[in-house]
């Protein structure tokens, strides 16, 4: 009976454990992220993830929006519909992907001045900007996410 009870918590621990990965790696064809997490570059020169290393991060949840949907959802007061800028080589909405809400407020980050993010943001290329480092743009400023 103890053995049983030992094993139980044993698996239940396990199975609580595996959602809160920190620092996993991703990329390079290995096991992919969690449901919940995303994996993200650890270049930003990085463009294809088969390639390259990154790590399994925790998605926020910014909201959906646009998209090719019939009633797509609208970002609320103070956010503005943007390509989801976590995802590498998104070609978002002009792809009839959905967008995400980006708060209008959201730290800015790197660019000349090589601003850092908040603790427990990551730094992303804003979207639509028209600055895209991996053209060879040399000061575009990301959003913090």
């Amino acid at each position: 009976m103890l053995v049983q009870q030992l094993l139980s918590l044993g698996l239940a621990s396990l199975a609580l454990a595996a959602d809160v990965i920190y620092d996993r790696p991703c990329g390079l064809k290995i096991a992919p992220c969690p449901s919940n997490q995303q994996c993200v570059p650890d270049s930003p020169r990085c463009t294809d993830l088969d390639v390259c290393r990154g790590t399994c991060v925790t998605l926020r949840n910014y909201g959906s929006c646009g998209g090719m949907r019939l009633d797509p959802p609208k970002c609320k007061s103070g956010t503005t519909c943007k390509d989801d800028p976590r995802i590498p080589g998104n070609c978002g909405m002009a792809c009839d992907r959905p967008g995400i809400c980006i708060p209008n407020n959201a730290p800015q980050c790197s660019g000349l001045a090589g601003l850092a993010c908040p603790k427990g943001l990551r730094c992303y290329d804003a979207p639509n900007d028209g600055c895209d480092p991996a053209k060879g743009g040399a000061d575009c400023i990301g959003v913090c996410l």
